[in-house]
C-alpha cells in the first residue's frame, strides 16, 4: 500500500465521526506540575517485630515513617498495623491497632514509633502450613493527608512496612515433685507438721511462680477419688528449664479431724505441683510419682487426753446453683463471662474460699477438665447467697494429646471449695454445670483443628525454610537503608507503584491512530 493510499484511508476514518482534541495550555501544565511537587509523600521506612510468638500474644512493634515528599505533612495522621496470611494488606487482613503520628513531619524527615499489639487469638484466614503471620503497616490509613503519591502508603516490602512472625507455641513447663519429707512422721491433731518437697522443671519452658498443694487422704484410698483434704499450699518460686528448687512449710493441723478424715489415723500425704494450673491446665491434678517421690505415709493421732473423735455440729455447707454463660457460642482463644450463685446452707461462715470454673465434656464430668479460672469469695454468712460473675478465657491451644475439631460441645462446671480445704457438713452439693455450649474455632471451615501445645520435652525448631527466605529478604532491605541522625532513612524513593502522571501531552485517543503525536507524524 502506497503512502498516498494510507493517508487517504486515515482521512476516511476520521470522517466517520467528530473527534475533539483538547490541549492544555502550557500555563495549566505548569500549575499541575508545581502542585504535584509541593506535597508530602508519606511511606513506611522501617518495621521490626519479634521473630516468633504465639496466637493471642502481645508483641512490640517498632516502626518508622518517612516523609519523602517536597512539603511538610499538614496535620496528624494514623499508621495502622494489620495481620494477615499475606504481606500485602487485603480484605482478609485483621486490624491490630493504630498509632497516631503528630503534626509537623517535615519533608525529608523520619519519625519512629513503638507500640504493643495483640496478635489474633486464632489462625487468620488463609494461613498455610508455613506458620508465618504477616504484619503490615498502612501509612495515613484514614486519608487525612493529601500526598503526591498515595500508592506507596503500604506494600513497599519486608523491612520497610512489612514483617513476618513465625507462629510457634511458647515452650511449656513441666513441674514435678521429685521428693517429699515430713516431720514428725507420727503427728497429733492440733499440733504442727513440717513438709519439705523438691520441685523440678523437666522441660524447656520456664515455669512461673506458683504453689504446691499439700493433700491428706486416708490410707488405702486412692488420691483424687473424693476423700482428699487440703492442708494448705507451699509457695514455689519460678523455676528455669531443667532446674530444681527445695521448698518447705510448717502446717498447724486442725484440732478436730475434718469430716472426710474422721475415724482414720493412717494417711497418705501428697504433693500436687502447679495448684494454680499455670503450666498444666488439664485437671484434676493427681499424684504421678508414688511413695517417696510425691507421696509419703503419715500417722496422725488424737491428743492423748481424747479417746473418741469429737462430733462436729457447727459447720458451713456451700451449695452451688445454676451456671450460665454470656454466650452459648464460645470461641477458642476468646473471653466470655460465666455466672453462678453460691449459698451457705450451714451454720457458720467458712471464711475465704474459691469457686473454680472448668471446661468439661458434654456430660459435665469433672474428672477430665480444662481449667478456666478461679474466683475468690472473702466469706459467706449462714443463710446468705453470693452471685458470682467471672470473666474467663478459653485457651487458644489445647494441651498436648487433646484433639478437637473446629466445632464441639461442652459444659462449664463451677465448683465451690475445689481443693477441699474447708470442713463442711456435705460436699455433694458443691458442684453445678451449665447447659451445653458450642466451642468454635474462629474462621473455621469445618475441617480446621484447634492447635495443640507441644509435648513439654519437645524442642521446637522455628528456623524453617520459609522464615529463612524472609530473613534473607529482610537483610537485603536493611542493607538498602542508611543511618541518618540515629535513624534509618531510605537511600531512595520508596515507591510501590509510581504515581499517576499528570502531564497532559500525548493523550491517548483510544481509536486508530493511537496517539496524537504519532497521528501528526504520519499525517504530515
Amino acid at each position: 500500500m502506497s503512502d498516498k493510499r494510507r493517508s487517504e484511508g486515515r482521512r476516511r476514518a476520521w470522517g466517520r465521526g467528530p473527534i475533539i482534541l483538547k490541549f492544555d495550555s502550557l500555563e495549566k501544565r505548569e500549575v499541575l506540575s508545581t502542585a504535584a511537587h509541593n506535597l508530602p509523600d508519606l511511606v513506611g521506612s522501617s518495621l521490626v517485630v519479634v521473630q516468633s510468638a504465639d496466637w493471642g500474644d502481645s508483641v512490640t512493634v517498632t516502626g518508622q515513617v518517612t516523609n519523602q515528599g517536597d512539603a511538610a505533612a499538614s496535620g496528624s495522621f494514623n499508621v495502622a498495623i494489620y495481620a494477615g496470611s499475606r504481606l500485602n494488606i487485603n480484605r482478609m487482613s485483621v486490624l491490630l491497632g493504630e498509632v497516631t503520628i503528630p503534626d509537623g513531619l517535615a519533608a525529608g524527615q523520619s519519625i519512629p514509633f513503638t507500640t504493643t499489639v495483640k496478635l489474633p487469638a486464632n489462625p487468620v484466614p488463609g494461613m498455610g502450613s508455613s506458620g508465618n503471620l504477616a504484619l503490615s503497616m498502612k501509612v495515613d490509613s484514614s486519608k487525612q493527608i493529601v500526598e503526591s503519591n498515595e500508592r506507596n502508603d503500604s506494600g513497599i516490602g519486608p523491612g520497610y512496612d512489612q514483617a513476618l512472625i513465625q507462629i510457634a507455641p511458647t515452650q511449656p513447663a513441666q513441674i514435678l515433685a521429685t521428693s517429699v519429707g515430713i516431720y514428725p512422721s507420727t503427728a497429733t491433731w492440733g499440733q504442727t507438721l513440717s513438709v519439705t518437697t523438691q520441685m523440678t522443671n523437666k522441660s524447656y519452658g520456664a515455669a512461673q511462680a506458683t504453689r504446691a498443694q499439700v493433700v491428706l487422704t486416708p490410707a488405702g484410698i486412692a488420691q483424687g477419688t473424693g476423700s482428699d483434704v487440703t492442708l494448705g499450699s507451699i509457695s514455689v518460686p519460678a523455676i528455669e528449664p531443667w532446674q530444681t528448687v527445695n521448698v518447705e512449710k510448717t502446717f498447724t493441723l486442725p484440732s478436730i479431724p475434718p469430716v472426710l478424715l474422721s475415724g482414720a489415723t493412717s494417711f497418705t500425704l501428697t504433693i500436687l505441683p502447679d495448684a494454680d494450673f499455670l503450666t498444666n491446665p488439664v485437671g484434676p491434678h493427681v499424684a504421678v510419682g508414688g511413695t517417696g517421690i510425691d507421696q509419703t505415709s503419715v500417722t496422725i493421732n488424737l491428743p492423748s487426753d481424747v479417746t473418741t473423735t469429737p462430733i462436729q455440729t457447727n459447720l458451713p455447707d456451700l451449695a452451688v446453683s445454676t451456671v450460665s454463660t454470656s454466650t452459648s457460642d464460645l470461641v477458642w482463644g476468646g473471653n466470655f463471662d460465666v455466672t453462678t450463685s453460691v449459698q451457705n446452707m450451714g451454720s457458720v461462715d467458712p471464711g475465704p474460699f474459691r469457686v473454680r470454673f472448668l471446661l468439661a465434656g458434654p456430660s459435665g464430668n469433672p474428672n477430665r477438665t480444662i481449667f478456666l479460672g478461679d474466683a475468690i469469695v472473702p466469706g459467706l454468712a449462714p443463710g446468705y447467697s453470693q452471685s458470682i460473675t467471672q470473666t474467663v478465657s478459653l485457651p487458644s491451644r489445647l494441651p498436648s494429646g487433646i484433639v478437637l475439631d473446629g466445632i464441639g460441645t461442652a459444659k462449664i462446671v463451677a465448683i465451690a471449695d475445689p481443693e477441699n480445704g474447708l470442713n463442711e457438713t456435705f460436699k455433694n452439693n458443691n458442684t453445678a454445670t451449665s447447659s451445653p455450649v458450642s466451642l468454635r474455632l474462629l474462621g473455621s471451615d469445618g475441617s480446621t483443628f484447634v492447635p495443640n501445645t507441644p509435648d513439654p520435652e519437645v524442642l521446637l525448631d522455628i528456623n524453617k525454610p520459609s522464615m529463612a527466605k524472609y530473613q534473607k529478604a529482610l537483610k537485603l532491605a536493611q542493607a538498602a537503608t542508611a543511618t541518618q541522625n540515629g535513624q534509618a532513612a531510605p537511600t531512595k524513593k520508596l515507591y510501590r507503584r509510581p504515581a499517576i502522571k499528570s502531564s497532559s501531552n500525548d493523550k491517548t485517543l483510544g481509536i486508530f491512530p493511537k496517539s496524537v503525536g504519532n497521528f501528526f507524524k504520519d499525517l504530515f
